[in-house]
């Protein structure tokens, strides 16, 4: 082996595992953003729907840190993100629409009793 081709392997070889570690970095970042979206829907204190959607995406970011394959685990933690922040979503909407039945239950009591107000 001459001299340029010892070169050129040692350069294909070291690009081979730069580019092994920058996948590697890549899913652990995606486990790490998925743990994070998971952790932020539990706060939204989800039920109904939005707790089916957070156990699927737990257990898919919980199967994207066992996985030893890097294209496995970037694409459960995708799959965790996107299902933790559907959880998250419907989390806060149901609290939205809690706020807004409290509220326009109030408004009606507050009407009946200016109606009764009004008739004495």
């Amino acid at each position: 082996m001459t001299l340029s081709s010892l070169k050129i392997h040692l350069a294909l070889a070291l690009l081979l595992a730069v580019s092994t570690a920058s996948a590697a970095n890549e899913a652990d970042l995606a486990v790490a953003t998925a743990e994070r979206a998971v952790l932020a829907a539990e706060s939204a204190n989800p039920r109904g729907e939005a707790a089916a959607a957070l156990d699927r995406a737990r257990g898919q970011w919980q199967a994207a840190q066992a996985s030893r394959r890097q294209s496995d685990r970037l694409r459960l933690a995708e799959a965790a993100v996107a299902n933790a922040d559907l959880a998250h979503a419907r989390a806060r909407l149901d609290a939205a629409r809690e706020e807004v039945d409290s509220r326009a239950a109030r408004n009606d009591d507050l009407r009946r009793r200016l109606l009764v107000n009004r008739g004495n």
